[in-house]
């Protein structure tokens, strides 16, 4: 009988991994499962700390620095060089390893991952992110599922020396739940795995969390100290401050757009805008715009209820829950068609890297009829209704008993 679920996750809370594995833990435990999360973490401050902190019996956090058979780790590995809301600026990634560090890295996580699973004696395994965890289980002798997330199979084009470890988890999995038909097409490409070992299970949200809700817009900006015109209209961003994410091409839409239509922009994640860049920001690229860090999804979920739409202009998405989450709001989008948010998103899609038909895209939307405008805010709500935890845990759980049983 299926009792116990544990999930690994290659990098901490704040990640697409880690958001899916919070919410079908949840809706996991409310089903009676026991379930454990293990990841590394640095310890770094955050308002949402004592969440994970604070519950040891869900979650087992691999603490950084830390040093095993004489070698020290001062921080957790990278896949791909891209802003980490719990890691150190300029964190290294799994390329930057020596041979010997990567090495005793391998045996670290063996060490940690075979304690959990002695001590919680799970039924099934589930490893986020096709990549280092899931070779270690396969190396251990453990059965386990994979998820693919499509920042691993950015990891396999960064970091040539981690692909026979990525190959070997793929090849060797029970199964991979593919967060979109996207990133199941590169699964095949790049593992050369059977198609039917890929089920794609799409990404849901927390519908507890990001809900139409009455705010207003004074009193969010009196509490967060945001000194803007209440007047303009608002839009939000929500990621990480990055190449990936598409916020250069979002800035200089930001300066055209500007100069026409005046609102304010709020950007949501981590990094900083001017690694993104390589320079510091022009002004006009700037105006109007609140770089807010990383924050709780509670104060994201504000925002979102006082915003006329979310932009989201990534140049790769594997899915894209940031653009359920504003649609959870009534958010209409702005995305860009090289990603999977366009077969399901209300609003506006445009090609990559072109900020003039960014600009153009979120103008419309900006001067769109109040009646034009509700309507599109009901089926964006509507849409994003269908992806419920619900539904995606009932999908899973045929999966695991499949597992277990075999």
């Amino acid at each position: 009988m299926l009792e116990k679920i544990l999930f690994t996750i290659t990098g901490p809370w704040g990640t697409g991994a880690a958001t899916v594995v919070d919410g079908v833990a949840h809706e996991l435990m409310l089903r009676g499962y026991k379930v454990k999360v293990v990841f590394p973490d640095s310890g770094l401050p955050s308002p949402d700390k004592d969440k994970y902190y604070g519950n040891p019996d869900l979650y087992h956090i691999i603490k950084f620095p830390v040093k095993y058979q004489g070698v020290r780790f001062h921080t957790f590995p990278l896949m791909i060089p891209d802003p980490n809301p719990r890691n150190i600026k300029d964190a290294w990634t799994f390329k930057d390893m020596t041979k010997k560090q990567l090495s005793v890295y391998i045996a670290f996580l063996k060490h940690r991952l075979k304690k959990v699973i002695d001590e919680f004696q799970p039924d099934v395994i589930e490893t986020e992110h096709i990549w280092l965890m899931g070779y270690a289980l396969y190396d251990m002798g453990y059965p386990y599922i994979v998820g693919a997330h499509n920042s691993d199979q950015m990891g396999f084009h960064f970091d040539s020396r981690m692909r026979p470890y990525a190959i070997a988890c793929a090849q060797n999995t029970e199964y991979i739940f593919s967060i979109s038909d996207v990133v199941k097409k590169k699964c095949l490409k790049l593992y050369n795995v059977p198609s039917e070992k890929v089920v794609v299970i799409p990404n849901g949200y927390d519908e507890r969390i990001f809900h139409p809700c009455r705010i207003s817009k004074k009193r969010i900006f009196e509490k967060y100290g945001v000194e803007a015109d209440l007047s303009l209209p608002v839009v939000t961003f929500g990621g990480k401050m990055s190449r990936t994410k598409g916020v250069d091409i979002l800035l200089q839409a930001n300066a055209l757009l500007q100069k026409r239509f005046p609102y304010l922009l709020f950007l949501f994640g981590s990094g900083d805008i001017k690694n993104v860049l390589g320079k510091t920001p022009a002004e006009e690229e700037i105006r109007n715009a609140y770089f807010m860090g990383h924050v709780t999804p509670d104060i994201l979920a504000e925002f979102h209820n006082i915003a006329d739409f979310s932009v989201l202009p990534s140049r790769q998405e594997g899915f894209g829950v940031a653009a359920l989450e504003a649609m959870g709001c009534e958010l209409p989008m702005v995305v860009t068609c090289t990603t999977q948010m366009e077969t399901y998103i209300i609003g506006k899609i445009v090609p990559s890297e072109n900020a003039s038909q960014l600009a153009g895209a979120m103008e419309s939307l900006l001067i769109l009829p109040h009646k034009e405008k509700k309507k599109l805010q009901g089926e964006a709500y509507k849409n994003a209704l269908k992806f419920s935890w619900k539904e995606n845990v009932a999908k899973r759980l045929t999966y695991y008993k499949t597992v277990m049983n075999a």
